[in-house]
């Protein structure tokens, strides 16, 4: 079936002749692929506070193999607060994981891609922080990557427009890297999420498409309001930026190096905030 993501550039559904046709990540008979769910959040703390507990509750059986990585971009320290005192547990057994860093206004390609930074699974599912992710729907995640051999790019979109489940894609941690994570040249928002599946696409990676409602149920709110200009107006920037860098085949964004990389903060095993390090 064709979208019109793909009649816009001509991109069809099935991988093309791209470098990424075979999964990144060789699985073995008795490996178990790990999945982070990465959460960015900045002056959305009432949506967060309805989908945390709830999302943190549906997955309590695969937490083994589910990580759920919060960055936190918060200006007070509510959210903070909130975490130490509601999921210590959790982020000892490190089910959760809590970040914090200071962004000045806002980028989302910025936001998520640092959320991707930190991550350690093997697959990356962004979550909009007003995303539910289902009953085990992080289970259901890693199902599709376990059957499928190919590079995947999995879209739980429900198909209800402007519902707020537009953005949840997953990549193999791998292919995230080789796609340089979003652009962060485009401007704080919009098309952000098309520009990552269209270069995934063009370079080969295989889409599957999940419209089950199950897994891709958002609170839904009114649209994100630029200070400068209309959503509509950045949207279109942002869609003709896309578009003149796929013509001229540039696929892989911010050189490679993508998210903030100084002056995170981590929560460790005593609620305590420290120096982020990746291993």
């Amino acid at each position: 079936m064709r979208t019109f993501l793909h009649n816009w550039l001509g991109i069809p559904t099935k991988p093309g002749k791209g470098p990424f046709l075979k999964a990144p990540v060789k699985i073995v008979a008795d490996q178990r692929l790990k999945l982070s769910f990465c959460i960015t959040h900045k002056n959305r703390f009432e949506y967060l506070q309805k989908t945390l507990f709830k999302n943190l509750e549906d997955n309590q059986e695969s937490r083994t193999d589910i990580e759920f990585v919060l960055m936190d971009f918060h200006e007070s320290e509510d959210v903070l607060r909130w975490v130490k005192e509601g999921f210590l547990k959790e982020i000892q057994q490190g089910y959760l994981k809590y970040f914090r860093a200071k962004m000045e206004g806002w980028s989302a390609p910025l936001a998520k891609n640092t959320a991707h930074y930190v991550a350690n699974g093997d697959v990356l599912t962004n979550l909009d922080c007003d995303n539910f992710t289902g009953r085990d729907g992080g289970k259901f995640v890693l199902e599709q990557y376990c059957k499928e051999e190919s590079n995947l790019m999995l879209w739980q979109f429900s198909r209800i427009r402007r519902d707020g489940s537009y953005g949840r894609m997953s990549f193999y941690q791998k292919t995230f890297q080789d796609l340089g994570g979003y652009d962060e040249e485009l401007m704080e928002m919009g098309f952000q999420d098309n520009d990552l599946m269209l270069r995934a696409l063009k370079m080969g990676v295989k889409r599957i498409e999940c419209n089950d409602k199950l897994y891709s149920e958002a609170i839904k709110h009114e649209k994100y309001k630029p200070l400068q200009m209309s959503f509509r107006r950045m949207e279109r920037w942002n869609k003709a930026r896309s578009k003149a860098n796929i013509k001229k085949q540039i696929l892989r964004a911010n050189n490679g190096s993508f998210g903030l990389r100084d002056g995170i903060m981590s929560m460790n095993e005593d609620g305590e905030m420290e120096p982020f390090e990746k291993s």
